[in-house]
């Protein structure tokens, strides 16, 4: 593969450098404990399945589903700074896990640079400071997307499966396998997902599940400018937040599965995953790990430099709307900016007839 514009050995080095820097940055100024996003989940895990969905005063609301709660029971029984502790190693493993496997499986190679941009990006940053549970399920969608490449349609669509259960935003990667009639690897995915929502309602019931719908429904925090989606732009931007920002959803959601209509997950998976974070109400930045495998980061880098914004740069609360639409939601518009990068890249290898997929659908 051609070297990538820009990159040479100087920058390169000075992208890794930074990223080092940015790291050691994000760690002494992360979230305590008590206030990182990981708490939350904790908190809930500790609770009877009655008040499972019962935040603590002046915390949000847990997001996950019953059935992450039984993984997480085992880490409430130690102290939380203890459990934070496991929990961030836990997710430092599936990161390098992943990270080693996508280098070395890489069909373009990846270079010092590629570790300094996912050093430096701020899902990073997020990460490091909220312990979040993006890099725990990576190594499903990882095996998802290797899995399909490879034929593999079934084992992929359980591992699939699993990480749809807890994130189900990600059924945007469902609608593309129904459209390109991957029947039995959409049945799978579905069978999975239901088993898993089983298996927390043999746990707890099922009033912790009505629970966690309506806590989905109550979400109040759609406006905080680290939601890259349409929605959290139109939140910050408008008074009526739900109409438009569903409608304009819909419709980018409809030209992408289009346009991927015909096209193997090889080339579809980076514009399938940054799409979904796009057009889900809250498309969190540290979701962003999930669009690997699929493209070099320094290409991504290239192509959305937006996602590398420090968020201390980036204004919490905004009263003036023309702030809230540019530098408010400047990782929405970086997010966007890599859709379109994403969406030319793909016509451009259609137009070439290298991103056909000539093979069966049934699969």
């Amino acid at each position: 593969m051609t070297e990538a514009r820009g990159e040479s050995p100087a920058i390169a080095w000075s992208i890794f450098v930074a990223g080092l820097l940015a790291c050691v940055y994000a760690w002494q100024i992360r979230q305590p404990s008590g206030t990182s996003d990981f708490t939350i989940l904790y908190t809930s895990a500790r609770q009877p399945a009655a008040l499972m969905y019962q935040p603590p005063p002046g915390a949000r609301t847990n997001m996950n589903p019953p059935h992450a709660q039984l993984l997480l029971r085992p880490l409430a029984a130690l102290p939380l700074e203890t459990a934070g502790a496991v929990f961030r190693g836990i997710g430092v493993v599936c990161l390098l896990a992943c990270l080693w496997w996508i280098w070395r499986t890489a069909e373009e190679r990846w270079t010092i640079a590629d570790a300094g941009v996912l050093l430096a990006w701020t899902p990073m940053a997020a990460m490091l400071s909220l312990n979040q549970v993006t890099w725990v399920l990576w190594p499903l969608l990882v095996a998802a997307a290797a899995s399909w490449r490879s034929g593999r349609w079934m084992r992929g669509a359980i591992a699939y499966g699993v990480a749809l259960s807890v994130k189900p935003f990600l059924g945007v990667v469902l609608l593309w396998l129904i459209l390109t009639r991957r029947w039995t690897a959409a049945v799978a995915a579905i069978a999975t997902a239901a088993a898993m929502f089983a298996i927390g309602i043999a746990a707890f019931g099922l009033e912790p599940l009505r629970l966690w719908v309506e806590a989905l429904r109550s979400v109040q925090w759609t406006a905080a400018p680290m939601n890259a989606s349409i929605e959290g732009w139109v939140a910050r931007v408008s008074a009526s937040q739900s109409i438009p920002g569903l409608a304009v959803a819909f419709v980018v959601l409809a030209l992408v599965l289009a346009a991927l209509r015909n096209v193997p997950v090889r080339d579809a998976w980076t514009l399938l995953v940054a799409t979904a974070i796009l057009v889900s109400p809250l498309g969190w930045i540290y979701y962003l790990w999930w669009i690997f495998p699929g493209r070099r980061p320094f290409r991504v880098f290239l192509a959305a430099p937006l996602l590398w914004v420090p968020w201390a740069y980036v204004p919490v609360s905004i009263s003036n709307r023309a702030v809230a639409a540019t530098i408010g939601s400047v990782y929405f518009w970086g997010l966007a900016m890599l859709c379109a990068a994403e969406a030319r890249r793909v016509r451009r290898a259609v137009t070439a007839g290298s991103a056909c997929d000539p093979g069966p659908r049934r699969p």
